[in-house]
Order: C-alpha cells, then structure tokens, then sequence
C-alpha cells in the first residue's frame, strides 16, 4: 500500500514512498504529522458549510486475496489538533448509509468533535465505494423524484446499467473490508490506537472494527446505534411508525398543539387509508429549479414525505401540521413539497451501489422470513426492494459471527434520540447489553444522530478524553427536549 497526495484531480498526483515513524502513545510532534498531505477546501449542504483541512489518499488492493492486483485510491481528510503538543491517538469520523462519504461529513461534524480537536487529530476516511473513493455512484434518471416516489423495478434497471458501468468488483465493498482499509491507514501512520465515533450505519463499521481489531481501539462512540444482529433496513417501517406515533403523542401532550391539532392518530390513519390504493396527481415546486413536477400523490410518496421528515428534530415538529392539513383540506401538496425540500438534499449524499454491496452482502442472507410490515405505512417495501436486487447482485461473503454479539473491554459510549425514525434507543439498549463497559444515553425530542447537540458533544468529549464511562456530567441532558411545534406556517411556537 502506498499513500497519495492530492485531493481529487484539484491537488497533486504523484505516488510517495513514505518512511512513517511509529508515533508515542502519548504525543506527535507537529511538523511530522501530515507532511505528505495537501491543503484542501470542503464543503457540506449545497456549500453552505465549509471547512480547511488536509487530504490524501491511501492505496489498497481492491481484492485482499490479490494484493498485487487492482489498487484502489481511498480518499482521506484530516482536521489538525490546534494544540502544539497532540495526542497520538486521533479521532475517526465513521460516516452512515452505507454510501456517505466521511469527508463530506466534515463541516458538519468539526463543531461536535470541536473541542477533542484540541489535542486530537480529526481522520475522515471515504469508505471505499464513496466520495472520493471509487464511489459507487448511479445517476437515475429523475433522481430527486426516485427518492420520493419509489420506482423499485426502474431502480432495478438503472442499477444493472450502473454495475456494467463502474470499475470495480462490488463483492469487495463490504464492512469487513472497510475495516481492514481504516487499518492499514491506522498502519501508515503508526498510530497505536484509535477513537472511533460512529454515525448510523457507522456504528456498524465502528464494531466490526471493534471485533476485528480489538487492541487498535481506545474508546467508541456510537450515534445512532446499529445493533450486531439487525439486518438493517428489516425493521424500518416498524420503526419509522413507532417514531411518528410518538411525536403525535408529544403533539397531544402540548397544549398548544393539542388545540392546533386535535385527533392527530386518526388523522395519520386517515391519509394512510385515503392514499392505500388511490393516488391523487398535484403538482410540486422544485426547490432549486423553481419548475412544477407533476406527481401522483399515493401511499408510497405519503410513506417517503414522512420518513424523511423524521429523521430531524427541526422537520419532525412540522409533520402535525402537515399531517392535520393534508387530511383536514384533502390537499397534500404543502407535505410533499416540503418532502422534497428534504430529500432533494440528498440527491448527493449516498453512493447507492455501496449501500446495496453491505446491504445484499450483510444483511439480506439473514432477512428475517417472517417479516410482513403491510400494515405500516412503508410497508414491505424494503423488503422487496432487496428482493430485486440482490438475487442478481455480486454480493461478498460476511463471516460466520458477523451477526454474533461480542463483548469488548474498551469503553463504549451509546447515544440514541427519543424520536430517531430508523435506529431507536431500544437498539442502543440492546448495544448496552452487550458491551459490559458501555453507557447508553437518550436525548429527548432529537431524532437521528444526536452528537451535533451541544449537550451531547460535551458529553462525548469528556468520555473521549477521560475513556471511561463513569461519573460523566450529564446534567445538560435535563434541559434537552423536543423543539417548537409548527402551527402555522409562520414557523415554530415561541
């Protein structure tokens, strides 16, 4: 292996042969620690947020068993400790999906990981099959539509393009070898140990790290808890109905709400039962062409509006009144524009090859049988999607304990939001139990990925720089809640 500076095509590109110092468990000196690397600008929501920092890229073998074979260029960021003295156990980002890139994280997460920035470097490295790392990227055709309104068998089509399109043999994009690419950075480098926190599915490549390389890891965070034996995506829709339910009972349990609002779950199974098998056409506002889409309004497009809603503690407080209006008025344009506000941002942010490569590869062999979610509001619809896909997919194989729980002596902390849609604090629970030397903490009112509350990053920064998890100052948890319901559309409650 090898490592490369440059950042993309925008840096230098010439391969360097680097004599790497093995550095102390307790400090590196400045001047030696990226010398290889090259200033860079990243950017995160539509460039909205920015950030400076260093890149280069790591040379892998695509196929382990090859190691003179097809090589691979992963793409790595580094913020640098602002300190003169720094802590020779860095800190990674592990980014969600499957099929984030980890330094398109980067802006958003400095502010969380702001204050371990101090005396530890930040490491960002794009999962092979994303970002800058031979990502497995499919453009569809009407892709910010894709998103709301499912077209699995076009899907089914595009991607069978898309595969005879990359350069690469997507049986080797899988977690296990995500893992071993963070090690052979961690190698390059010479660092001893790592602290890695996980965001989503993250938290899977930060255990399977954890098992795999036991002794290169200090402490683990994990945001958004992925449990060991949960075939991701089997249980979105009970759980996404669970999420829903509950900021409905917030609603009742607000005044103000309440009286906005009222009869809120029968309202929510009265869009579900109106749009099962009828659609109505409306037309949306694109949110950056300004164009109208035409868009049958249907079960599908009402399950997709209100999933990706949830995921944020902001949007979630609008879904009562999208909710009431599209039932009380029959008009849900208002619920699907603003849907596609929030998954238009997304357009960019998943490399959707890697995340049917971990998916077909990890978790459709062990798909629970008897699961029908019918009765959901998104339904089996994950679980046909998968069934398209992965009975052509070239899927790698995980190992036999892929799925088995284990136990770590490192400390882990677990972090779940009340109202997270798609990895509920009853999953951080089940973590809890496994990991010995483990804490689990719930935020109320936040939804996916809590870290970026300033209550919670002060939290795991002190168990980061303490690697324990007792006696951490969780008080500022108290005055953590779910934010201002919209009753209007001048926005939330004072």
């Amino acid at each position: 292996m090898g490592i490369k500076s440059g950042f993309r095509s925008t840096l230098g590109a010439g391969l360097l042969v680097l004599a790497v110092t093995p550095l102390s468990a307790q400090e590196a000196r400045v001047d030696d620690r990226w010398a290889d690397l090259s200033k860079c600008e990243l950017s995160a929501g539509g460039g909205r947020l920015t950030a400076s920092a260093l890149c280069g890229t790591l040379t892998v073998p695509e196929n382990p068993a090859e190691p003179d074979g097809r090589q691979l260029e992963l793409a790595f960021a580094v913020k640098q400790a602002r300190a003169s003295t720094v802590l020779a156990d860095p800190i990674v980002f592990l980014a969600g999906g499957p099929g984030q890139s980890a330094r398109d994280a980067l802006p958003i997460m400095q502010a969380a990981l702001h204050e371990l920035n101090r005396e530890r470097d930040l490491i960002f490295l794009d999962q092979r099959g994303t970002g800058g790392s031979n990502a497995l990227e499919c453009s569809f055709d009407d892709q910010g539509e894709l998103w709301l309104q499912p077209d699995w068998a076009e899907l089914n089509e595009q991607l069978k393009a898309c595969l005879a399109e990359w350069d690469a043999q997507v049986e080797f994009y899988t977690t296990t070898q995500a893992a071993a690419d963070l090690d052979a950075l961690r190698e390059a480098y010479g660092f001893e140990r790592l602290n890695l926190v996980g965001g989503s599915y993250g938290t899977r490549l930060a255990q399977v790290y954890l098992r795999n390389y036991p002794d290169r890891v200090r402490t683990v965070v994990l945001d958004g808890v992925v449990p060991t034996r949960l075939a991701l995506g089997s249980e979105h829709a009970m759980m996404l109905d669970r999420a829903l339910e509950k900021v409905f009972e917030d609603c009742r349990e607000t005044a103000d709400c309440a009286e906005a609002f009222p009869q809120l779950s029968e309202a929510f199974a009265e869009l579900k039962a109106r749009y099962r098998d009828n659609a109505r056409d409306i037309v949306v506002t694109h949110p950056r062409t300004g164009q109208g889409i035409d868009l049958p309004f249907n079960r599908e497009v009402l399950a997709s509006a209100l999933r990706f809603l949830a995921y944020n503690p902001e949007t979630q407080m609008m879904i009562p009144y999208l909710v009431h209006e599209a039932a009380r008025t029959g008009s849900p344009e208002r619920l699907a524009s603003q849907a596609m506000i929030v998954t238009d941002r997304m357009n960019d942010m998943i490399a959707i090859g890697l995340n049917f490569s971990v998916g077909c590869s990890e978790d459709w062999p062990v798909w629970p049988e008897q699961n029908d979610q019918s009765e959901t509001l998104l339904g089996n619809s994950m679980t046909e999607v998968y069934a398209q896909v992965c009975e052509w997919w070239p899927a790698g194989e995980a190992p036999a304990d892929f799925h088995e729980p284990f136990d770590s002596d490192v400390p882990v902390l677990l972090l779940s939001g009340e109202l997270d849609p798609v990895t509920p604090p009853t999953y951080g629970n089940e973590a809890a139990a496994q990991f010995s030397n483990s804490r689990h903490l719930i935020a109320d009112g936040r939804g996916h990925i809590v870290m970026t509350n300033p209550c919670m990053s002060s939290i795991a920064t002190q168990f980061v720089r303490e690697a324990s998890v007792d006696d951490l100052e969780v008080e500022c948890m108290e005055r953590i809640g779910h934010e201002p319901f919209f009753l209007d559309l001048l926005g939330p409650a004072p």
